[in-house]
Parts: structure tokens; C-alpha cells; sequence
């Protein structure tokens, strides 16, 4: 088990326990509703492409359909913009993107569906030789990626670390290439947390600081650049996933409350309990949560889904997708995400739904008997045609009391560049 995970175990089984509580609601309803199951044809495979940050989870949940009952999901991770194209062309069954549509997008894209499936951290990476343990405030790390603190001993940075042995050494800052939701995201915390220091404004094409910037393609390559034999004094950003997988050093954000926080589980679930959900069903993100354990830098990210499918297709994908918000949950954990709260699982199942709406009920996937899993093994039996109605309480109650005080001057609609 990951470092990052030792010390959020109680409250990731909490978490995750309520979702499947949700989930085996929604089954008693729709099992009621529709007594047949879809028949999958499994010859085909339906395909998908978009965001690097939803990748590991795809592929954790998409070994389990292949591996239980047989269904093959094919998915490319070429970036959230990439999928976001490929989807209005024609040329993907659904997309992945960290972000929604923009307003110049939703025109020309077939009618949709935003299924948030997957919660994670955007960690900020780092690799200096005998440092560890480095935390950075929002306006620090702004300043790193703007170029405005240039070496590892600036003086931001000795702030916010004032018993560090920082070099002297300049800081190699490296960003996306591609156009990617996880720079949408990454910018607009640096945007609405950074206090007037970040003046690039939000973006999915990352701008590569002149000197010491270098641009490397996907968060693989980004991770990898850092970890290698070069990304000696290098930062980057990336999923927390990319981080865990090659045991890379990850900053502890100092959040609004003035804690430092390391991407847990149970710090991202924090955070997107702040998360407003819009009348098309993407997220409003506020990386100014006031909870003193939430890691601010988290995010969602959407499966993009059409209404109306060929029916073979739609069956598969409907099975894939709810698998994805019910019993593949807890087994994603180990590989960097955070279980979904009751809100947005309610939220996901309420839009697969409306895929090829009155069709039968989709087989429900059993995780492997392997499966590290916190809930009880009937509250995997969802089904993807539980009623759209289902989930108005739980939208409704999206926003906290507790985090109140902080969104109603700091949060911001992501759709925007």
C-alpha cells in the first residue's frame, strides 16, 4: 500500500461504504422497474480516448470486464482536448476529459452525457537530490511555474520551508505539451489560490516557461522526465496515480486553512465535497476548500457518453460505466484515486440512465475475489437504468454547509479557458 494511503484507511472505508450503500438503493428501485437483463455481444469493443488523469482508473476497471465477464473497452490517453475532438468527429464510442465541453464545443457535439466516474489530486512532483519532505503554499508554487522564483533556494520557497537544505540550483519546470484538462486544472487553482501571483490565466495548453522550461508530451511523459536520470531538481504536475507508480517525491499543499496536505484519499474527498454540481451535470471545482484536511488541487473527471448509441455498443458501455461508479470503486484506490461520495456516484448512475433510455438492466460485474474491497459484496449490484429521479437528493445536497463560507467567493466553473 502507498504511503499516501496509511493514514486516510478509516475514512476511505467510510467513504466508500456510504457510495455502496447509495449504490444498492438505486438497484432496489431499478431491479423493481425492469426485470430483464441486456445481453452483451461480446465480439465487439467499444472504444474511448481523452484524459491522461482517468487513465489507470480505466484500465484497473476495464481488466476487471475483461477478466469477469468478458467485455472488451478499448481506451487511448491522448489527452482531454483529443478526446473532446474525437468524440464530436465521430471517431470514439465516449471521450475522458478533466474538464467539460467548451460553449464553442457543445454545439457541434452529438447529445451527451457527463458521467463522473473517477476523483483524484493533481500532485506536484519533484526530485532534489537530499531534499524531501518539501511543502508549498498556492502562491509559491505559482511563482515556480511562472517563473518568478527561478532557483530551489528562492526565497518563497525557504518560507514555506524554513528547516529545508535547498541548493542552489535552478529549478527545470516541466509542463504538458499536449492540450490537457490536468493544465486546466493545475491553472486554475494556480489562478483562484494563488492570490494574484499566477498571471497566466486558465489553460489546457500550458505555457513553457523560457530557459528553464521544458514540455514533454502526456503525464507519462512529464512523470517520466522527473523520475529519470535528468529530473534531477526538475517540478511537475500530474495525476497522483503517475506520481505512486514510480515512487516520486509529492509536495504537501498548504491549503486555505494553512495545513500542509499530501494527496490521500480521504484529503481529495475532502475537497470535492465543495464540488457544486451545474444544471448539465459537470462540476463546479473550488480549490479554496475550507475543510483543514482537503488537498486543494483536486478534481473529477468525466466519461462523455452519447444519449443514443447502437445498442450493442450502449449495453457495454452502460455495464463498463456502472461497474466503474459501483464495485471497481474501492479498487482504484490503489492506484492513486479516491473513492466517489454518495453525491457523485448518485450523480453518475442518474446519467448512464439516460443512455439508450428503457433499455434492459446491464449484468453487474462482481469484483474479483482478490479485490481489496470495504463494502459489502451485494452493494456491487447496480444497474445502469436506475431512474434519473433517483439521484435529485443527493445533487441537490452537493453543497456543504461547512464549505459554504468559501465558495461563494472562490469557486469557478472549469468549463472556462
Amino acid at each position: 500500500m502507498s504511503y499516501l494511503l496509511h493514514n486516510s484507511i478509516s475514512r476511505r472505508r467510510a467513504t466508500s461504504f456510504a457510495a455502496f450503500s447509495v449504490a444498492a438503493a438505486l438497484v432496489g428501485s431499478a431491479g423493481a422497474a425492469q426485470a430483464q437483463t441486456a445481453t452483451l455481444d461480446k465480439s465487439i469493443t467499444v472504444t474511448g480516448q481523452g484524459s491522461t488523469f482517468v487513465s489507470n482508473f480505466i484500465e484497473k476497471c476495464k481488466a476487471d470486464a475483461k477478466n469477469v465477464i468478458g467485455i472488451d473497452i478499448s481506451y487511448q490517453p491522448t489527452g482531454s482536448g483529443a478526446g473532446r475532438t474525437a468524440y464530436i468527429n465521430g471517431t470514439n464510442d465516449f471521450a475522458g476529459s478533466d474538464v467539460p465541453f467548451t460553449s464553442s464545443e457543445v454545439g457541434k457535439a452529438k447529445p451527451f452525457v457527463y458521467v463522473p466516474v473517477a476523483i483524484g489530486g493533481i500532485a506536484v512532483i519533484y526530485k532534489v537530490p537530499g531534499v524531501k519532505d518539501l511543502q508549498m503554499s498556492a502562491g509559491t508554487i505559482a511563482k515556480i511555474f511562472s517563473g518568478q522564483a527561478l532557483k530551489w533556494n528562492d526565497d518563497a520557497i525557504k518560507a514555506d520551508n524554513p528547516k529545508a537544505n535547498l541548493p542552489d540550483k535552478v529549478i527545470k519546470v516541466i509542463v504538458r505539451s499536449d492540450s490537457s484538462g490536468t493544465s486546466n486544472v493545475f491553472s486554475d487553482y494556480l489562478n483562484q489560490a494563488g492570490r494574484g501571483t499566477w498571471p497566466k490565466g486558465v489553460t489546457s495548453q500550458f505555457p513553457v516557461l523560457p530557459g528553464n522550461g521544458i514540455a514533454q508530451k502526456g503525464s507519462d511523459g512529464v512523470s517520466n522526465y522527473v523520475g529519470g536520470d535528468q529530473g534531477d531538481y526538475a517540478i511537475t504536475y500530474s495525476e497522483t496515480s503517475f506520481a505512486e507508480e514510480r515512487k516520486l517525491d509529492i509536495v504537501k499543499v498548504i491549503n486555505q486553512a494553512g495545513k500542509a496536505v499530501l494527496p490521500t484519499p480521504s484529503a481529495i474527498t475532502d475537497a470535492m465535497d465543495g464540488a457544486i454540481t451545474n444544471s448539465d451535470g459537470s462540476l463546479t471545482l473550488n480549490f479554496n476548500p475550507a475543510a483543514t484536511t482537503a488537498y486543494p488541487i483536486s478534481t473529477t473527471a468525466y466519461l462523455i457518453a452519447p444519449q443514443t448509441m447502437d445498442k450493442a455498443k450502449g449495453d457495454i458501455l452502460r455495464t463498463f460505466l456502472t461497474y466503474s461508479l459501483t464495485g471497481c470503486q474501492p479498487r482504484v484506490v490503489s492506484v492513486g484515486y479516491a473513492p466517489l461520495p454518495s453525491s457523485l456516484q448518485a450523480l453518475g448512475l442518474a446519467a448512464v440512465a439516460k443512455i439508450n433510455p428503457g433499455s434492459a438492466a446491464v449484468p453487474v460485474i462482481t469484483p474479483p475475489a482478490s479485490a481489496p474491497t470495504t463494502a459489502p459484496a451485494a452493494a456491487s449490484t447496480t444497474v445502469a437504468t436506475a431512474p434519473a429521479t433517483t439521484a435529485k437528493p443527493a445533487v441537490a445536497s452537493a453543497p456543504t454547509t461547512t464549505k459554504k463560507p468559501a465558495t461563494k467567493t472562490t469557486k469557478k466553473v472549469i468549463k472556462k479557458k
